[in-house]
């Protein structure tokens, strides 16, 4: 059974997206606010975070950025803001996905599943698997990356993305693919979360601006870095 905190200030919303991930099988914490959040928080550890944005205290990206300071717990957003600012600034605060209220809960209920699989999987490559780039190096035994001998820490979502590049160079990634592979789910079409994703991962692997991650407009990605 999965642990999970829901934190939506709607109590209507709440008591309905409650039901359906406890009769899904999940054991589900609820809060209102984003103190009642963090107070749960220090209190329990969770498989998944559902986090609305607009709460009565403070914002919801404002307290995953205080979540990411010491946990890796998965996050998905839930709002009914769809503006591209507001999706961007949440991922970037540290969400692994966002999803558009009103959800459907069957979509709510597969990319849940998705995560928390995602997020218990160890797959890794058996030891002594060192992978050398021109510009890093991955340790997939161990989820390192060095860059110019400096460690550099990726979220799951970057790591996983990273991963799927590095088995497929110099081959188009479509957004598609890339979301179906690393969420393992469909993403309807809005691609907008692999797009964050992917820019947060050229931030930190690629800060020179050497090409590594290049993106091929209206379709996906390359990488080449061999």
């Amino acid at each position: 059974m999965s642990h999970i905190l829901l934190v939506e200030d709607d109590q209507d919303l709440s008591i309905i997206t409650h039901a359906n991930l406890t009769y899904a099988g999940h054991k589900v914490d609820d809060a209102f606010t984003c103190a009642q959040a963090e107070e749960l928080l220090s209190q329990n550890e969770y498989d998944l975070i559902l986090l609305d944005i607009m709460l009565p205290d403070r914002s919801g990206d404002d307290l995953c950025r205080s979540i990411r300071q010491d946990c890796d717990c998965p996050i998905i957003f839930m709002s009914c803001l769809e503006d591209s600012e507001t999706i961007v600034d949440a991922l970037r605060s540290g969400g692994d996905d966002y999803m558009v209220k009103p959800v459907r809960y069957p979509e709510l209920l597969a990319r849940v599943d998705a995560v928390i699989r995602r997020s218990g999987q160890k797959k890794e490559m058996p030891q002594d698997s060192a992978r050398m780039f021109k510009s890093f190096s991955v340790d997939t035994s161990h989820r390192c990356i060095l860059r110019e001998g400096e460690r550099v820490d990726l979220s799951s979502i970057e790591y996983g993305l990273l991963r799927y590049m590095i088995d497929h160079p110099d081959t188009l990634l479509l957004y598609q693919d890339l979301y179906q592979h690393v969420w393992e789910t469909d993403s309807l079409g809005d691609f907008r979360t692999v797009m964050v994703h992917i820019s947060n991962l050229r931030k930190k692997l690629d800060p020179d601006h050497r090409g590594i991650i290049e993106t091929v407009r209206g379709a996906g990605y390359i990488f080449s870095d061999v």
